[in-house]
């Protein structure tokens, strides 16, 4: 019973752990495809404004070409290239340099934030040096016009009917672009939005940090790792951030046609919010269970205890002499039995028997009374099982006043030995018997020890035994005799007296 609990509280423990484990790998599946999503939609809506602000410098380029534009006035000029464009929200200036890096016209701003000379300038020697038709995007910088502003350049190429390097068209932007973008995601409380370049500078973040815009990515392997060109084109992890510590998941997307990739991450504990209520609902649930369980499981177990303990009991009762606490006849014979089946399984095993008999028994009951006489056997079975201290001999009451004691790997002169200190240990209680020659109680020995090709059963070594015994009651009681082998087939066995004892 205490089993079958025990394997339903693990079989249960077990079911409920796999079934957390799959919410919890759905929870996830579910949030990093929802991340993705919303990291996709700033992706494109980057991509498809860089796409046309892309447009609007090469419709600037052409406009530039035109065979028109030299005949114009200045003013008019200015008009014609910059148009409407220069209203756009986001827009800080427009406009073109030449090969020499002068420029050529522009909004009437650059002269302030970006005076003298281009040359030097990235957004001007990089599209001189690249033969590419391509969208050039420049690291943050800070202008200050009304206000300190972080602003980046775009620029494109202008070439000359003969290919060679004919200038730059260049608009400046302002980031807080990025920043409303970002913004209108409507992303949770502690969720982080951030504009990465391949080669880790940070363009946006949102929480909005001045700070932040322009630096380097530093120290952080596994953002390296998916800034490189080799890396996958989206993807998600969870990571611990370097800014505030929290754990977020991350998910990341590259902008087509540009060095960006849009990060978002969201806290795990918002992503997993609802997953761990539930899992603490299970837990405390799994508690309950738990706690029950093994209060039944002990409540079983003290049950099982105690009946185990009784069963023994009763065992040892059914197998033990309720006078003198030795064994009983049964469970002697047993003993015996097994003595002997271990040594037709060895050969090189061997045992003893010792035959005992209280002398004149039946004269001290007649003197003392039954009662004294129960209390006689039980001082003989305590010098017994005093004399028979190792844990395989076994000693028990053979019936009315004889004893038997089986020794376990004892040869005749250790089987003696002991049968000796028996005697001695009797006749130290100084047991009075008035009827007996000796004035006190004695007890008489016999001793047998295997001998095989002699001994075909258990029953004749006891045999030889009880003989050995009568031998000794013969030649006066209160003395050890060793049961002697045929002359024909074993050497003389000793003989010990009540004098050697």
């Amino acid at each position: 019973m205490t089993l079958l609990v025990g394997s339903l509280t693990l079989m249960a423990g077990v079911i409920t752990s796999v079934v957390l484990y799959q919410s919890y790998k759905q929870v996830e599946h579910i949030s990093i495809n929802h991340t993705l999503n919303v990291a996709r939609i700033a992706q494109r809506s980057i991509s498809r404004n860089m796409e046309l602000l892309s447009l609007a410098l090469d419709s600037l380029a052409w406009r530039y070409r035109h065979t028109q534009l030299h005949r114009m006035p200045p003013q008019q000029q200015l008009d014609f290239l910059l148009g409407e464009k220069i209203e756009a929200g986001y827009i800080v200036a427009q406009g073109i340099i030449d090969a020499d890096g002068q420029r050529v016209v522009g909004s009437p701003v650059l002269e302030e934030i970006m005076p003298g000379n281009f040359s030097g300038r990235d957004f001007f020697d990089v599209p001189r040096q690249d033969t590419r038709d391509a969208l050039y995007i420049s690291p943050p910088q800070a202008v200050r016009l009304e206000r300190r502003a972080q602003v980046i350049v775009l620029s494109k190429r202008l070439v000359h009917v003969d290919g060679s390097f004919g200038g730059v068209v260049f608009m400046v932007l302002y980031l807080d672009y990025f920043r409303q973008l970002f913004e209108a995601m409507s992303l949770e409380k502690n969720a982080v939005m951030s504009l990465y370049s391949v080669d880790g500078v940070a363009y946006m973040r949102l929480p909005y940090d001045e700070a932040f815009i322009g630096s380097r990515v530093e120290n952080a392997p596994q953002l390296q790792h998916l800034l490189a060109a080799s890396a996958p084109a989206e993807g998600s992890y969870f990571t611990r951030s370097r800014q505030d510590g929290v754990q977020r998941l991350y998910t990341y997307v590259r902008v087509p046609q540009t060095r960006w990739v849009v990060f978002i991450g969201h806290t795990k504990e918002a992503l997993f919010r609802e997953w761990m209520r539930m899992f603490y609902a299970v837990v405390f649930l799994m508690a309950l269970f738990s706690t029950a369980a093994a209060y039944l499981i002990s409540r079983l177990r003290e049950e099982f205890f105690r009946r185990s303990k009784l069963d023994q009991q009763l065992e040892e009762q059914a197998r033990t002499d309720k006078l003198t606490s030795l064994l009983n006849r049964r469970a002697l014979d047993d003993a015996l039995q097994e003595a002997w089946h271990k040594c037709q399984r060895n050969e090189s095993a061997r045992f003893a028997v010792l035959f005992a008999d209280v002398d004149f028994f039946k004269l001290y009951n007649d003197t003392y009374g039954h009662k004294a006489g129960d209390y006689a056997l039980v001082a003989v079975s305590r010098c017994i099982k005093a004399a028979v201290s190792r844990h395989c001999d076994r000693a028990g009451r053979y019936g009315g006043e004889e004893f038997v004691v089986l020794l376990d790997e004892a040869d005749a002169e250790g089987a003696v030995h002991v049968a000796k200190l028996i005697i001695a240990a009797l006749q130290a209680q100084k047991i009075p018997h008035e009827r007996s020659p000796f004035g006190r109680l004695t007890i008489s020995i016999g001793v047998a020890c295997l001998e095989r090709g002699i001994h075909r059963s258990i029953e004749e070594v006891v045999k030889a035994a009880d003989q050995a015994l009568y031998q000794a009651k013969r030649e006066g009681r209160n003395r050890v005799r060793l049961s002697q082998a045929p002359a024909e087939m074993a050497p003389a066995a000793w003989q010990f007296s009540s004098a050697s004892s």
